[in-house]
């Protein structure tokens, strides 16, 4: 057994900071996103909660409702209360904003990849016929 006598390419120090600014770019980006889903989470959630809530009273009204109006006017009681949640709920969600952009690599960070990637091939000669 011997050990490969060719070099390995070890990444430039630009390489490095450039991949340690970029590292950090993304873990900033995840925790975003993470943010933005969990406040989204809550969000959804109390809109079920209020919608949960207008539909148990809506059954519990109907129980005791004894004419026809009686009974629309608790249906439409429910469907007010369910479209003023969802209203608030876009609203809410429109307040978050859009989700944000993901990290771009730099061109130079490209470039210093595909340089290594390059460097690091050995170069083989190709079978012919």
């Amino acid at each position: 057994m011997h050990a490969s006598a060719d070099p390995t390419p070890s990444p430039s120090p630009d390489h490095k900071i450039l991949m340690k600014e970029y590292k950090l770019e993304l873990d900033r980006y995840l925790a975003l996103v993470e943010a933005r889903e969990k406040a989204r989470d809550r969000i959804n959630r109390k809109f079920m909660r209020v919608v949960n809530v207008a539909n148990r009273e809506a059954r519990t009204a109907m129980k005791f409702a004894k004419t026809a109006t009686d009974k629309n006017e608790i249906l439409s009681e429910q469907r007010i209360a369910i479209t003023s949640a969802s209203v608030a709920r876009d609203a809410a969600i429109a307040a978050l904003g859009s989700l944000p952009a993901p990290p771009m690599k730099s061109i130079k960070l490209v470039e210093l990849e595909l340089l290594n990637n390059v460097k690091s091939k050995k170069s083989s000669p190709s079978p012919t016929r």
